[in-house]
């Protein structure tokens, strides 16, 4: 499925300068994929409605949005800030589910790329391989 994007009103696109800022604000380097949509849309919330993980039908699992990093409600920036010390240790939450879980995608070297979610009550379930992946998991 092809997914579609709007950008909020409070919104823009950002700069490959300003992704390099908020890389060095975070002290790691974003995977090229998620790189390549953060310059496109700067996050975004998805326009199809009723799309589900086909790992986890029925489950609140599709995406809902994901994050600015800059220019706008709720940015990488301060989501960072907010959730940094109760998410596990070299990943970063870039978005939401339907049900309100956090997406996360690994910018450890050993699982570099991969994307979960996270709940409010800490369980972790596994999403996709790639952020790419995790784009084209949804139905």
């Amino acid at each position: 499925m092809q997914l579609t994007f709007k950008t909020e009103s409070n919104s823009q696109k950002i700069t490959l300068e300003e992704l390099y800022t908020f890389e060095t604000f975070i002290g790691m380097t974003l995977p090229e994929d998620y790189r390549q949509h953060m310059i496109t849309f700067n996050g975004g919330e998805i326009e199809e409605d009723n799309i589900e993980h086909k790992n986890y039908k029925e489950g609140g699992r599709g995406i809902s949005y994901f994050y600015p990093i800059k220019y706008g409600f709720d940015t990488m920036e301060e989501v960072f800030e907010d959730l940094n010390e109760v998410i596990p240790e070299g990943y970063l939450v870039i978005g939401t589910t339907h049900n309100g879980g956090h997406i996360l995608i690994s910018l450890s070297k050993d699982t570099y790329g991969k994307t979960i979610v996270m709940y409010s009550d800490g369980e972790l379930e596994n999403l996709s391989d790639s952020f790419t992946q995790l784009l084209n998991d949804m139905i």
